[in-house]
């Protein structure tokens, strides 16, 4: 059987980065993707709503990332919470909103400065290098503009430019104190890395055919397979990492979707690429004597604190648009960002903030018709009248990282494929709920400035995690509250590696991919460098 000098599972942005990285740096690599490989000519991202039966609703333009053997989540004494478990090529890549935001400094000292959480084993100073250069890499547009809270690099791609709603919004904004900044994207608005810019269609979450987003496929994969080290196996779903004798991971176990015959492949280093709840459950799912608990896992704490975001959304219909002949305003979904702004106003009676993110909610769709009364003519009148004026908000304020919330598996239920599926435990702490309660209000604020019709979705409780979720392996200071060393590293397992969402301390208001990338890019200079020593 061949023996590679690492095995890669899991083809998201941390599989991406690794890929590319460690084949450039002359390693052997195989990558195992549990999905299929979709060609961007399948994407249903450029259809009408009249040509599809859901008219774009029902999820059904992401369909092809979701199938149908996905393992069951089972959500046990839950509060309002989904983990998104995509399975096909480039993972999440292959359908995000691309915006890629900086920890601040602050952030990695939450446990120091606010109490709460513990801080990050690494600071802002030692990843702020590898932010510059996976910028550098994925290419993202925007500006450095000069926040604390958000830290700027050197090199952006022009801004998106604003629209007419975003240039009413920010002179709003403007008189409450409150910043309106160009958002930052891992999205081409020039020619960038052999790749087109963007055509801004609108549909950035349904799939980029034009390759002008930042995905797995279009932007690592070409790279890695250009050095001649790289191997693909897609379709191939990880049962298990089996341990040797010593304790340290020799081979993973896993099953093949279109033949359902279960085979191994062996390794020097194995790089766990997951995400979140399914990097912890391929872990807790890999027991042996030697790691009765799950790989990696003696001292209990894999699977434990899983948290990401928090938040909520409104529509708002500006009345200064209202009316106006129909324009096109598809753009690259938002082009805008409301950075962190509460720590601005004084201490709170919580730890942590929120950002909010604008106009990612398509325009192709009249939201205001679920949310008004009426029928007929005059009922459609109205809705058509409202529509030039759509404003959207996305928020996403932080969730505290704590042990009582976690994932297990279930070796009484298993999926298609005879693998234990996942149980996710989750509620919202005290300051969670602290937290949302002045964000909803913040919101409400923001809104009531602006002249128009607003339709908020909060609910009555926070809900969770808007595919942010981290933390469930996470790395740490403490080795009885963590899994993983600064670089990644399993402390059990000196060949064993986690560097998605799984691997986070704790989390903040900003959007995690980012920061996925630079952990994975710095784990691969790590793994590169022990190699040449001859240390792994």
């Amino acid at each position: 059987m061949k023996l590679y000098d690492v095995c890669i599972i899991g083809s998201g942005a941390a599989g991406g980065v690794m890929a590319k990285e460690l084949s450039e740096g002359g390693a052997k690599v195989i990558l195992l993707e549990a999905g299929q490989e979709v060609d961007p000519s399948q994407f249903l991202s450029h259809k009408w709503p009249y040509q599809l039966p859901y008219r774009g609703l029902r999820g059904e333009k992401q369909a092809l990332f979701y199938p149908k053997d996905i393992a069951p989540v089972r959500y046990e004494h839950c509060d309002p919470v989904g983990v998104d478990r995509i399975r096909v090529l480039g993972g999440r890549t292959l359908h995000w909103n691309a915006v890629t935001l900086r920890y601040a400094a602050r952030d990695f000292r939450q446990g120091l400065l606010d109490g709460v959480d513990e801080d990050w084993p690494l600071s802002y100073a030692e990843l702020e290098p590898y932010y510059d250069r996976i910028e550098q890499i994925i290419g993202v547009c925007g500006n450095d503009d000069h926040l604390e809270i958000l830290p700027g690099g050197k090199h952006y791609l022009p801004p998106l430019p604003w629209r007419c709603s975003e240039h009413i919004l920010g002179r709003t904004l403007k008189k409450l104190g409150i910043p309106l900044i160009d958002v930052r994207k891992a999205l081409n608005t020039r020619p960038y890395d052999n790749r087109p810019p963007c055509h801004y269609c609108g549909h950035c979450m349904d799939g980029c055919d034009a390759a002008a987003i930042f995905t797995t496929p279009d932007c690592m994969l070409p790279k890695a397979r250009a050095t001649g080290n790289f191997t693909l196996r897609t379709n191939a779903i990880a049962r298990e990492i089996r341990a040797d004798r010593e304790g340290q991971a020799r081979a993973v176990s896993f099953v093949d979707r279109l033949t359902k015959k279960e085979e191994e492949v062996r390794a020097r280093i194995f790089v766990v690429c997951c995400a979140t709840v399914e990097s912890a459950r391929l872990l807790l799912n890999s027991r042996s004597p030697q790691h009765p608990a799950g790989l990696g896992n003696s001292n209990g704490v894999i699977g434990r604190y899983l948290h990401g975001h928090l938040g909520g959304g409104m529509h708002i219909y500006l009345a200064e648009l209202e009316g106006v002949k129909p324009f096109n305003q598809d753009g690259a979904t938002d082009h805008t960002y409301i950075p962190r702004y509460n720590q601005l106003f004084g201490k709170a009676d919580y730890a942590g903030g929120w950002g909010i993110q604008v106009n990612f909610a398509s325009y192709m769709f009249p939201y205001q018709a679920h949310d008004m009364a009426g029928y007929g003519p005059a009922f459609k009148e109205r809705v058509r009248k409202m529509q030039p004026g759509f404003l959207f908000f996305g928020s996403f304020g932080k969730i505290l990282a704590r042990p009582d919330n976690y994932v297990t598996v279930d070796p009484n239920q298993v999926d298609e494929y005879g693998i234990p599926v996942p149980v996710v435990r989750f509620r919202f702490g005290r300051n969670d709920y602290a937290l949302w309660r002045a964000l909803k209000q913040s919101m409400l604020e923001i809104a009531s400035n602006l002249k128009g019709t607003s339709f908020p979705h909060f609910g009555n409780s926070p809900g969770g995690f808007g595919s942010h979720e981290v933390g469930t392996i996470r790395m740490g200071k403490n080795p009885k509250t963590s899994a993983l060393n600064s670089f990644c590293q399993s402390r059990d397992v000196k060949n064993l590696f986690v560097t998605d969402g799984s691997c986070f301390t704790a989390s903040s208001e900003k959007n995690p991919t980012l920061t996925i990338l630079a952990l994975s890019l710095r784990a691969a200079d790590y793994i590169k460098e022990q190699r040449r020593r001859g240390e792994l």
